[in-house]
């Protein structure tokens, strides 16, 4: 039981948010045209209400959902979204405790984010007033997104659910990751935002995606815990089965202090962090991009202990550039083995181009049928744990060509998703150069294949050596 096991751990359960089937905006606005009440209009499959003291009519909304109290609507009430002046919070509160509401998302600020007594009193009231039968995300938060019921706070947030979820203090950064998430193939199961978290906090979030049958890996951004909760923390990783990538803001003195500012978050002292890292076999990144790019690695090509890598490009020199990478990694580009180099040697018909690895195609790129069976060859290897692949998008532009040569991107797609069939990863760098227009399209095309494209190599080299310790470490 989720409920049993949230009480034995000393965390809140959650469980319950799977049948949210009803829910109000609290604060409905004219300001913006309704901006929060649109937003979830635009995709939430349950009964969605607006509520505000004034308010009688909003344009393409049912004049009957409209109401000027929580109390006041009909039937169960779900989930309630709050955008209403600090100083209204509370009376929200109360009526959503009378009302039975089961979670709360306050976006509003001023509470301890503020920095102020005031503020700070304000925010211990305000749990007071739930009485621990009302779940409250925020203050200072974005909340909840969660695409397969619709919830979405944001216009265009994609309403297909994934398999990854992500805890994050800050909804600015939030918006970020979403929106560049679905650019790179990339969907979410759950996305909380949970500000000060005065009630929901990341060890509780945490619990809830470790044990949601929806999520299979889970990111985080994560300033800080309470100082309280050090033991919690330990319980809910130690029981934890799933990748955990974290982005920890606040390591440096002045990130501490904008930590503080921003969430009022105890950021810790990094030589803790550092030990629970290491001890939980967590995977810690540096950028919101490395955090995304492992997700998109985990998800599209598994866990996988690399060692060995094969490379493939069209220009001697960016090989060298990709091999020092590699090896500068802990990874290793080894020669091929002997039978395998005789194979490769059979295909390698253009002068200037190198059967070795790194193998150096150069013009040879243009005959792609070849380049399908340089790569089967190459993959079959059984010394070679993966292959990476520099592209020039360039080469899909059919200006480069004297007329269209719709086979050659055929050709090239299916080249490029050949690590499937050899269980190993195959990772393309498409070069965005001067035809950007064409990285994206063929980006989004292998995307709908689950084959990750990168337009740099330092996006995601650093990652896989990342990814393969968490590989070791679970054995």
């Amino acid at each position: 039981m989720p409920e049993q096991d949230a009480i034995d751990l000393n965390v809140k359960d959650i469980s319950f948010i799977k049948d949210i089937k009803s829910m109000a905006v609290v604060g409905a606005s004219k300001k913006r045209d309704f901006f929060f009440l649109r937003n979830h209009q635009e995709n939430f499959k349950g009964k969605l209400y607006a509520v505000h003291n004034s308010v009688k009519h909003i344009s393409g909304f049912n004049s009957d959902n409209i109401y000027s109290s929580v109390r006041d609507i009909p039937g169960e009430l779900d989930f309630v979204f709050i955008t209403v002046p600090a100083s209204q919070v509370l009376k929200v509160i109360d009526d959503c405790v009378k009302k039975g509401v089961k979670l709360a998302s306050i976006f509003t600020a001023e509470f301890s984010d503020s920095g102020t007594k005031e503020g700070e009193e304000l925010e211990k009231e305000l749990i007071k007033r739930t009485q621990d039968k009302l779940r409250i995300l925020g203050p200072n938060g974005m909340g909840l997104y969660y695409p397969r019921l619709g919830i979405a706070w944001r216009p265009k947030f994609s309403a297909e659910p994934g398999n990854i979820g992500l805890i994050a203090q800050s909804g600015g950064m939030c918006n970020i990751a979403i929106y560049t998430a679905q650019a790179m193939g990339i969907h979410f199961s759950k996305v909380f935002s949970f500000g000060n978290g005065a009630d929901l906090d990341f060890i509780d979030l945490l619990y809830y995606l470790s044990t949601d049958p929806e999520t299979d890996i889970i990111l985080c951004y994560l300033e800080g815990i309470k100082s309280n909760r050090g033991e919690e923390l330990r319980k809910v990783l130690s029981q934890n089965k799933k990748p955990i990538v974290i982005l920890k803001g606040g390591k440096s003195q002045t990130g501490k202090i904008a930590a503080k500012t921003h969430t009022a978050s105890i950021t810790g002292k990094k030589e803790i962090w550092n030990a629970i890292f290491k001890q939980f076999n967590l995977i810690e990144v540096e950028t919101l991009e490395q955090l995304l790019n492992t997700a998109l690695l985990i998800d599209f090509y598994g866990i996988n202990d690399l060692k060995n890598i094969a490379v493939f490009s069209i220009s001697g020199g960016y090989g060298v550039v990709l091999v020092d990478l590699i090896e500068k990694a802990g990874m290793k580009v080894p020669p091929f083995s002997s039978n395998i180099q005789e194979k490769l040697k059979e295909k390698f018909f253009i002068h200037g181009t190198s059967s070795k690895n790194p193998l150096d195609v150069a013009a040879q790129l243009l005959h792609s049928e070849s380049i399908k069976e340089i790569i089967e060859i190459a993959l079959s290897d059984e010394k070679m744990d993966g292959l990476i692949m520099d592209f020039p998008s360039w080469y899909f532009s059919y200006d480069f060509f004297v007329s269209p040569n719709e086979k050659f991107e055929t050709d090239i797609l299916d080249a490029l998703s050949l690590g499937k069939k050899f269980k190993k990863p195959l990772i393309p760098i498409i070069q965005r150069a001067n035809c950007p227009e064409e990285s994206y399209r063929i980006a989004e095309i292998l995307a709908q294949r689950k084959v990750p494209v990168f337009g740099e190599p330092l996006e995601f080299i650093p990652l896989l050596p990342k990814i393969s310790q968490f590989k070791r470490n679970q054995t």
